[in-house]
């Protein structure tokens, strides 16, 4: 199979990146309906069950108490190996429209970056591959990357205070590990290389037309 143009490697790139964008968008509707339905809901004062991620290193199960401020939550368990936090509490608008932003911000950088990843290979699979409009949508995925590293920081301080505001462990105030994501980063960095490249050569290109 070839690499570029009509029925090749990119174009069957191009279909999988824009199935995986269209079922993005559909979990993306149903979660927020889901969501929302239980923000207006709001009513009930049944515990229900939730769970945080924490970014711990031990690898047993504890029991986690509460703060005496603690508002309605209950039945507090960390399993400190997956790194779960579970308790039950009654819903509530504030958490309800937490994970709705968080929600909603994760998918618009992915649905974002996998709509750059589409038009970039359209192009490909039209064997044309140097056009400074590819640089500029790689270098906007490249940030775009990079803003997630950041973006998961702030998501977990958050967590990090409502941790430290609510529960104890041991006695003792529990904290989340905070990092940015160096990774992360360097995937970003990388990728805003290729973008130079990809620029160079359209100007290249560019220019061998005007000289022909």
């Amino acid at each position: 199979m070839k690499a570029l143009g009509n029925y090749s490697l990119a174009s069957f790139i191009r279909f999988i990146i824009s199935a995986a964008w269209y079922i993005q968008l559909l979990f993306l509707i149903y979660l927020t309906f889901a969501i929302s339905l239980k923000f207006f809901k709001n009513g009930t004062t049944e515990p229900t069950p939730e769970t945080l991620e924490v970014r711990l290193t031990q690898g047993r199960p504890v029991e986690v108490s509460t703060r005496a401020i603690a508002e309605n939550l209950t039945n507090a368990s960390l399993q400190l190996d997956s790194g779960k936090l579970t308790f039950n509490h009654p819903s509530s608008k504030s958490i309800i429209g937490f994970n709705l932003l968080v929600m909603w911000v994760a998918f618009t950088i992915s649905l974002s970056i996998t709509y750059l990843l589409r038009q970039l290979f359209r192009s490909l699979a039209q064997n044309n591959p140097f056009v400074l409009e590819n640089a500029q949508r790689l270098r906007i995925i490249a940030i775009l990357i990079m803003v997630t590293s950041f973006t998961t920081f702030a998501h977990d301080a958050i967590v990090n205070w409502f941790l430290q505001q609510n529960f104890l462990l041991s006695g003792s105030g529990i904290r989340a590990h905070l990092v940015i994501d160096l990774k992360t980063l360097f995937a970003g960095l990388i990728v805003l290389v290729i973008a130079e490249i990809f620029r160079i050569g359209a100007q290249m290109k560019e220019e061998q037309e005007l000289t022909v």
